[in-house]
């Protein structure tokens, strides 16, 4: 008969806690419909696949796929989304940098142009980067 000390299981608990919570995308993984805050006259398609995304508009003439780090470890949670392929040549090969908030069946994105290289500080930073607002696609 082996005996497990108290100490051990409170070790266990904790490692599996924290390993759930690094398990970033899975708040994300999934479709999202929404639109663009200062532009909602178009949808947009947000899809989440562990750590691969595809943002494209509802007229597909506006695309942009890749790979996204996710970071909760700050107040803000904070969103890297590298461009690996865009119907915007420029864009492709850079970085977004952005911060989002979950809120049950929504989530909210702000991030700078791929290449830019200032990440909004708040979600009230309106004007200098792209504003998207999605909910749950079930």
């Amino acid at each position: 008969m082996t005996t497990t000390r108290p100490g051990m299981l409170s070790i266990v608990f904790l490692l599996t806690m924290i390993l759930g919570a690094c398990n970033h995308q899975s708040e994300l993984e999934g479709s999202w419909i929404g639109c663009e805050i200062h532009r909602p006259i178009l949808d947009w398609t947000l899809t989440i696949a562990g750590n691969q995304f595809s943002l494209v508009r509802e007229d597909l003439n506006v695309w942009y796929k890749g790979f996204l780090k996710l970071n909760k470890n700050c107040r803000l949670k904070k969103i890297d989304m590298e461009v690996v392929d865009t119907a915007e040549l420029k864009s492709t090969g850079k970085t977004a940098l952005g911060i989002y908030e979950v809120d049950r069946e929504t989530l909210t994105i702000i991030a700078s142009k791929p290449g830019g290289n200032q990440r909004p500080l708040s979600f009230d930073e309106s004007g200098k980067s792209y504003e998207f607002y999605f909910t749950k696609n079930n």
